[in-house]
């Protein structure tokens, strides 16, 4: 089932924010797409995006990130602990991949 895209400044599901550097040749409402390997950073989670449904869409020679695209790092109010999180916040909804 096609799901809207991910932007660099969407949140995941804890509140964090993707922060890129995204597919910059690749836009979607004047911001670049995010990508598998974008960094992601908040209060909750400091990590990468480590897995997207969108395999067959690429910017930048990677695989471009979706709603519920999975989000795998640390927690820094856990001491560290590892977290698996989701890409939640899309507003994209005009563009699916």
């Amino acid at each position: 089932m096609p799901t809207p895209v991910a932007t660099i400044a969407n949140l995941t599901a804890t509140g964090d924010v993707i922060i890129g550097p995204g597919g910059i040749t690749t836009m979607v409402k004047g911001l670049p797409v995010a990508c598998m390997g974008d960094a992601v950073a908040g209060p909750m989670c400091v990590g990468a995006i480590t897995m997207t449904t969108a395999i067959n869409k690429l910017a930048k020679g990677r695989p471009i990130a979706n709603l519920g695209s999975m989000v795998t790092g640390i927690s820094p109010p856990a001491l560290g602990a590892p977290i698996t999180t989701a890409v939640l916040v899309c507003p994209n909804v005009n563009e699916i991949v």
